[in-house]
């Protein structure tokens, strides 16, 4: 710990937080990487564009442009609903399938060496405290959201 860093704990905490999203985001994927999307595909077969673009919660010009990358690997395959033909439906290719049980299978490894340095009653614990911590920041963020609504009003 950098007791010495004369930055307040709580500071010091959401510094180590924001080194961990960091990391996290650099190196397991990103927000709308490859293995995020493979992986979504492989459990929602023939999903809806929309709906995935939903699930990832990116504009659809974002997925457009990704969805267009996975296609020239041949890694997705784009039709028209057998349902709705209006829209479009998302489906991975044998070669997806393939691919996104390897990175299924690289992120399964990369989780369990991130978190070998810990016992499983450290895991507990900092799993329940993280469960905490969200749960204070959305009410946080519910009640920033009220008073911002209230002030627009005024």
């Amino acid at each position: 710990m950098q007791e010495s860093s004369g930055l307040p704990l709580t500071h010091q905490v959401v510094a180590q937080l924001r080194a961990c999203g960091h990391f996290l985001y650099y190196r397991m994927g990103g927000k709308i990487g490859r293995r995020r999307i493979l992986a979504i595909l492989s459990e929602h077969p023939n999903i809806p564009q929309k709906e995935l673009q939903e699930i990832l919660q990116i504009q659809s010009g974002s997925l457009s442009e990704v969805m267009n990358k996975l296609e020239t690997y041949h890694l997705v395959e784009k039709g028209r609903s057998e349902t709705d033909g209006r829209q479009w439906t998302v489906r991975l290719t044998e070669n997806g399938k393939k691919e996104a049980q390897r990175l299924k299978a690289e992120y399964d490894r990369q989780v369990s060496q991130m978190m070998e340095g810990l016992s499983q009653e450290q895991l507990v614990t900092l799993h329940e405290l993280l469960d905490v911590m969200f749960a204070h920041w959305i009410e946080v963020d519910k009640e920033s959201e009220q008073e911002n609504t209230k002030k627009g009003n005024e």
